[in-house]
């Protein structure tokens, strides 16, 4: 089981530092585009819909990895108001909640990627890409990120009341 969790935390680890290259990416395409158009009078098609593939991917690769660490935005002003024991309720609560939301989007989204793929539907835009292309790291990304959910539900429920907060390592302990 400990080969299996430090895997799946290699995993969103890597997802997170493609994450952050994809952004990279991104950043560098925008540029050469701003470059292209005012310096040499010159338009790049695509770059647009690149980016955006691109800004799908940054989000679901990098979802999973920011859970774990804990670097999400939460609502502190009303956790920081209530017992311990309510905290600890409520994370796990809305950790379970997470979790059953990432499974439906996986399970549709894997269904909707396969349909798309089988049926061959492209994106109608400067450059014809497969539409699976997008869709297909949202039911993967959803997976890791219900997964992670998952844990953060259980690390909260094995919990004591006075240490409800999540370590760096994901792992509640």
């Amino acid at each position: 089981m400990k080969t299996l969790v430090k895997i799946f935390d290699q995993t969103l680890l890597w997802g997170g530092i493609l994450s952050g290259c994809t952004l990279i990416i991104i950043m560098f395409m925008v540029t050469v585009k701003v470059f292209f158009r005012y310096v040499l009078h010159e338009g790049l098609i695509g770059i647009d819909l690149l980016s955006g593939t691109l800004l799908v991917y940054m989000t679901f690769l990098g979802a999973a990895w920011i859970l774990q660490r804990e670097e999400h935005v939460i609502l502190d002003l009303l956790l920081s108001r209530v017992k311990p024991a309510l905290c600890r309720w409520m994370n796990f609560t809305s950790s379970l909640l997470g979790a059953a939301v990432c499974l439906v989007i996986t399970v549709f989204g894997i269904l909707e990627s396969v349909s798309s793929f089988q049926r061959g539907i492209l994106i109608p835009a400067e450059i014809e890409i497969p539409r699976v292309v997008n869709l297909g790291v949202i039911p993967i990304g959803c997976f890791f990120l219900c997964c992670q959910f998952v844990r953060r539900a259980i690390s909260y429920y094995l919990a004591s009341d006075d240490n409800i907060s999540l370590s760096k390592n994901g792992n509640g302990r």
